[in-house]
């Protein structure tokens, strides 16, 4: 009984270490870059924030309403109504368009197959012919980023995100 006892509080103090050294994180902001240090190591986000705002729409643009909100779509780019504005925004998974943006590449991950532009993964639905905007695959290394990807730090090595994909 007593070798129980000591087995399970050995296991809590393990346990309680490791759960102390997850939740260990420390977020310093300044105006250039946010610093994130953390068990699995240190991200730094050079601060690139810019938001793209048009007050008129292109007269081709077409409205695609997607879980009751309208999204303007214009030549690979999705765009919401904000306080009488149009915010440049990337679009939601699962979002439909009828034809992929000028300027795609194809992009082959074992059976399936992705198209990419402006930052933004689409498949082709074989049912209703449209193009759906898709989480990106795993480990694809893309050659093209959008102008407003910001640079990030993991670990002393430089990587581009855009659209919290890296």
């Amino acid at each position: 009984m007593k070798a129980k006892y000591i087995v399970f509080i050995l296991i809590a103090i393990l346990l309680g270490d490791v759960s102390a050294a997850y939740a260990q994180r420390r977020v310093v902001n300044t105006p250039r870059r946010t610093v994130v240090q953390g068990p699995r190591g240190t991200v730094i986000y050079r601060k690139k924030i810019v938001i793209r705002t048009v007050t008129q729409l292109p007269r081709q643009a077409v409205v695609i309403r997607y879980r009751n909100i309208p999204y303007y779509y214009h030549g690979g780019v999705f765009y919401v109504s904000r306080n009488g504005v149009y915010v440049c925004t990337a679009p939601p998974v699962g979002i439909r368009i009828a034809a992929l943006p000028a300027g795609y590449v194809r992009v082959v991950d074992g059976p399936s197959v992705f198209f990419y532009a402006g930052g933004i993964f689409y498949i082709l639905d074989e049912v209703s012919k449209e193009y759906v905007v898709a989480d990106p695959p795993v480990g694809t290394i893309v050659y093209t980023l959008p102008a407003d990807a910001a640079e990030i730090e993991i670990d002393g090595k430089p990587f581009m995100e855009y659209n919290g994909v890296i």
